[in-house]
């Protein structure tokens, strides 16, 4: 994979077959046996992936000089703990999408601004990023949220993990939350959304990856002491939408414990004419101002395995 090669190019790792077998191992046998498959996958990806080893170390170490600590930087051991991160978080993964409520605890900070929209009857904006589990919010509304929450995913670059989480679905029960899949160059999806908007739903999406074939959607931002591109499709599709955003991101705290944090980002996003790109690249510029003091606060816990600025990393300058 070039230096150049972005997210969506990627292929998934392992096979269809692998995956179904992990799901059907937690829910049969445990989350204990799974685990402990975990070491073993975890070093034959790091042995393996020599690109996202590259990136997880870029982002490692322009987290370090960003936070002016003092100290080495981060070497190799980071950057398995950070893969090891990943390892984890796809285990609860599965394990949310199978409904599993007892197996995790959630600590729950600005729900209420989720409830103040359903009192309301707003149908609302909700943005996330690749870090801790934004997959926690299928759990947390199933437990906790009078809403019905429909998750907007890229699901053309992994359709065997999207099919197999679907299929780990509990059944036998109405879950408040829903995919909504989105295919590049196609305006159904919009639609779609602007319904459950109007009906006083939640949409929610991740705003931190922008697709190869929409290059010409996005902006560059400041993020960790270095421009890096956001796409500004999420902030357009607001300002069309005219609702309340807001942020959100899950952070795992401990053996299956995560902090969920639900911010305010925008009462409306307001896009004047005239001044459209530089209204969205504010917004932007908000979002990775909030993305990058949560990495600060969980550095190992920012999925994004590609090179995402496209530049040299700082390892490479000194």
């Amino acid at each position: 994979m070039s230096r150049a090669t972005r997210w969506f190019d990627v292929p998934e790792r392992g096979s269809a077959r692998a995956m179904w077998l992990a799901g059907m191992i937690y829910r049969y046998i445990g989350r204990t046996a799974l685990r402990l498959l975990l070491y073993p996958i975890i070093s034959y990806f790091y042995l393996t992936a020599r690109d996202a080893r590259r990136a997880s170390l870029e982002y490692l170490q322009r987290l370090h000089a960003d936070s002016n600590e003092a100290g080495p930087l981060p070497g190799q051991a980071a950057v398995f703990r950070h893969m090891l991160s990943f390892g984890i978080n796809t285990l609860d993964r599965v394990g949310f999408w199978l409904g599993r409520r007892d197996d995790f605890t959630l600590r729950i900070h600005g729900w209420d601004r989720l409830e103040r929209v359903a009192t309301e009857g707003q149908g609302t904006l909700l943005i996330g990023a690749h870090i801790g589990s934004f997959d926690v919010m299928r759990l947390a509304a199933d437990r906790h949220s009078p809403l019905r929450v429909h998750f907007l995913t890229e699901t053309s670059n992994a359709p065997q993990i999207n099919a197999l989480l679907q299929t780990l679905a509990p059944t036998g029960e109405e879950s408040k939350v829903s995919v909504l899949p989105v295919h590049s160059g196609q305006i159904g999806h919009a639609l779609r959304i602007r319904r459950h908007i109007k009906r006083g739903e939640v949409v929610a999406m991740l705003a931190d990856r922008c697709h190869p074939h929409e290059r010409e959607r996005s902006t560059e931002v400041d993020f960790l002491g270095a421009r890096a591109s956001l796409p500004t499709g999420p902030i357009s599709l607001a300002g069309t939408l005219l609702c309340p955003v807001l942020f959100m991101v899950a952070i795992r705290t401990g053996p299956q414990r995560y902090d969920i944090h639900v911010e305010e980002f925008a009462e409306r996003v307001t896009l004047p004419r005239g001044q459209r790109a530089e209204a969205i690249q504010k917004y932007c510029q908000q979002y990775a101002d909030r993305l990058a003091a949560y990495c600060h606060e969980a550095p190992d816990q920012w999925f994004n395995f590609y090179d995402f600025w496209s530049r040299k990393g700082p390892h490479e300058n000194r």
